[in-house]
C-alpha cells in the first residue's frame, strides 16, 4: 500500500517541499531508500526499525521502497526519519491519512522513538507556510525555534506515540511558548575603556552607518578591546533580521536548548588560520561561512596581515554585493552576507611605528620591512574600509585615571537615533547607491571644493570618494543634521588612509 508524506530540505538557506513515498507489499522482505539520500538518510533504516518496534507496534517482514521525490536533487540530514516512519505507519493502516496532506512533517528519531530535534527547522516552518499547508509537525525540542514564524500552525511532538494519536484524531496538539522579551546585556562597555577618543568616535560612526572600520596600533593600544564593544552600542534586531540570523545558524547547527533564537547581533572573530571555505562558506553540500554567520552582526578579523592573502582576498565580492554566492555543479545558492567588518593590525612587524620619540619603545624596523609588512593588505581590500583609525598606547597619566568613560548604553541611544534617520531612507549609508548619494549626500560649493582636495592628495578611487560621502552622512545623522556640512567632511577624510 502506497502512503505519501510531505517534507522538505534546503539548499543553502532556501528550502523545497520533498515528497516522502513509501510502498509497502509482500514478497522478499528489504528496506530500501531511493532518492540521492547522504549517509544519514540511507541509515535511517536501522533507526526507524527499532524506534517503531520499541513503540509497540510490530513491523512484519515485507518489501519497503521509500522514495525521496524529486529525486535528482541530493538530500542530507537525518529530518526524514520521522516522515519515513510515519509513511510507514500509514501504509500499515496504523495512522489514518486524511491529515497528512495538510502538514508537514520534519524529525529524528532515537532508537526508543523519541523525536530529536533537527537543523534548519525555521526553514522548514518557512516553506510549509510558502506552500500553504496547515500546519507543520515538528520535534518538541524545536518549538520555540519554529514559533518565531506566525500564520501556520505548529504541532510539537515528543515521541512515535504522540504522533499517531494526533494523526487519528486522539489528540490535539497546540504550541505554548511564551514570547518574552529579553533584555540584552553584555558584560563588557565602552565606559571601562581609558582615553582612545578618537578611536571611540570612529567605531561609534562605524556602528550608526554600518561601516568596515580598521585599527592600527601598538601592541596593547586597546585595537581588540575597542572592536570588541562595538557590538554593545549597535541597535536592537530587528523581527525580520533575527529570523534571518536564526536561520542562517539554525542550517549550520549552531542553535541549542538554551540558545533557540538568534536576538543579540552575531560576533564572529574566526582565527588567523581559517580556510577560505571556513570564512566564505561552501563544501559538498555548501554550509555558511563566518561572513554569513556575522550576518546582521559583525565579523571581527584581529590581526588581519597573520590571514593569507587567498583568504583576505575572497572578501572583497561579499563586502560590495552583501552576499555570497556558491555555485556547484547541478545548482546554484547564496547565503547573505550583511555585516560590518573590523580589522585590526600592528602598523609594521615589531608594532611601535606609531610611538612618540620619547617612548622607551621605539621602532626598529627597515623601511623595507615596514612596507612590505603593510603590503600583506591589498590595496582593494584597504579601500573597502571606510574608517582607518591609528591607534597609540596609552601614556602613564592616562593609565592611572580612573574615572568611567562614557557609556555603551549612552553611544547606543546615538546610534539608534542616527539609524532612525537612514530608516527613512530604507537602508543604512553603508549601502547607499550612487542613485542614494546624490539624493541624500548633496554638498556645498566650499564641502565640494574641500572633498576634490581631499581627492587629489590622497590619491582616491572612485569607491574612496564615495565612502567619504557616506561616513559624512553618517556624521551628520548623528548631530541630527539635514545637510552635511564642512565639519561633516573634513572629519570624514580624516578617517581615510
Amino acid at each position: 500500500m502506497l502512503a505519501e508524506i510531505i517534507s522538505s530540505s534546503f539548499i543553502g538557506v532556501n528550502g523545497y517541499i520533498v515528497n516522502v513515498e513509501v510502498d509497502i507489499s509482500n514478497g522478499l522482505p528489504n528496506f530500501s531508500i531511493v532518492g540521492m539520500g547522504d549517509t544519514a538518510i540511507a541509515e535511517s533504516r536501522e533507526r526507524i526499525r527499532p524506534a517503531i518496534k520499541n513503540s509497540g507496534i510490530d513491523l512484519l517482514p515485507k518489501r519497503i521502497v521509500v522514495n525521496l521525490s524529486p529525486a535528482d536533487i541530493s538530500k542530507k540530514g537525518a529530518s526524514f526519519d520521522l516522515p519515513i516512519a510515519v509513511g510507514i505507519l500509514a501504509s500499515l493502516n496504523v495512522v489514518k491519512k486524511e491529515k497528512l496532506k495538510n502538514y508537514m512533517i520534519i524529525g529524528e528519531l532515537s532508537l526508543g522513538g523519541e523525536i530529536k530535534g533537527t537543523r534548519g527547522i525555521i526553514n522548514n516552518v518557512i516553506t510549509a507556510k510558502e506552500n500553504l499547508l496547515e500546519g507543520i509537525i515538528i520535534p518538541y525540542e524545536n518549538a520555540k525555534e519554529a514559533s518565531m514564524i506566525s500564520g501556520i500552525k505548529i504541532i510539537p511532538v515528543k515521541n512515535i506515540k504522540e504522533i499517531i494519536k494526533f494523526l487519528n484524531g486522539e489528540i490535539e496538539i497546540n504550541i505554548d511558548i511564551k514570547k518574552e522579551v529579553e533584555k540584552i546585556e553584555y558584560n563588557i562597555d565602552f565606559d571601562e575603556v581609558k582615553g582612545q577618543t578618537k578611536a571611540k568616535r570612529g567605531i561609534e560612526i562605524s556602528a550608526a552607518g554600518g561601516h568596515n572600520i580598521f585599527m592600527s596600533g601598538s601592541p596593547g593600544s586597546g585595537k581588540s578591546m575597542l572592536a570588541k564593544r562595538i557590538i554593545t552600542i549597535l541597535p536592537k534586531m530587528t523581527e525580520k533580521e533575527i529570523i534571518e540570523s536564526t536561520k542562517i545558524h539554525s542550517i549550520s547547527g549552531y542553535l541549542t536548548k538554551g540558545n533557540p533564537i538568534i536576538n543579540r547581533r552575531p560576533f564572529r572573530t574566526p582565527h588567523h588560520t581559517s580556510s577560505d571555505v571556513a570564512l566564505i562558506g561552501g563544501g559538498r553540500f555548501p554550509r555558511p561561512g563566518e561572513i554569513s554567520l556575522a550576518h546582521n552582526g559583525v565579523l571581527f578579523l584581529d590581526e588581519m596581515p597573520e590571514f593569507s592573502r587567498k583568504v583576505l582576498e575572497v572578501l572583497r565580492q561579499p563586502l560590495e554585493d552583501k552576499k555570497v554566492s556558491i555555485a556547484r555543479a547541478n545548482f546554484n545558492t547564496e547565503f547573505p552576507a550583511d555585516f560590518i567588518l573590523v580589522g585590526t593590525s600592528n602598523p609594521c612587524p615589531c608594532g611601535f611605528l606609531y610611538e612618540d620619540l620619547n617612548s622607551p619603545r621605539q621602532c626598529t624596523c627597515s623601511a623595507t620591512q615596514i612596507r612590505n609588512y603593510q603590503n600583506k593588505l591589498s590595496g582593494p581590500i584597504m579601500d573597502r574600509m571606510d574608517l582607518n583609525l591609528e591607534i597609540k598606547r596609552l601614556n602613564e597619566d592616562e593609565l592611572l585615571r580612573y574615572e568611567k568613560g562614557e557609556s555603551s548604553e549612552s553611544i547606543k541611544k546615538r546610534v539608534e537615533n542616527a539609524r532612525e534617520h537612514q530608516k527613512k531612507r530604507g537602508k543604512t549609508n553603508a549601502n547607499l547607491t550612487n542613485k542614494d548619494l546624490k539624493k541624500y549626500c548633496k554638498l556645498d560649493l566650499e564641502s565640494e571644493e574641500i572633498l576634490k582636495m581631499a581627492s587629489r592628495n590622497l590619491g582616491l578611487s572612485a569607491r574612496g570618494f564615495d565612502k567619504i560621502l557616506k561616513v559624512a552622512r553618517t556624521i551628520a545623522d548623528l548631530e541630527n543634521a539635514k545637510n552635511i556640512k564642512k565639519g561633516h567632511v573634513i572629519e570624514a577624510i580624516s578617517y581615510r588612509r
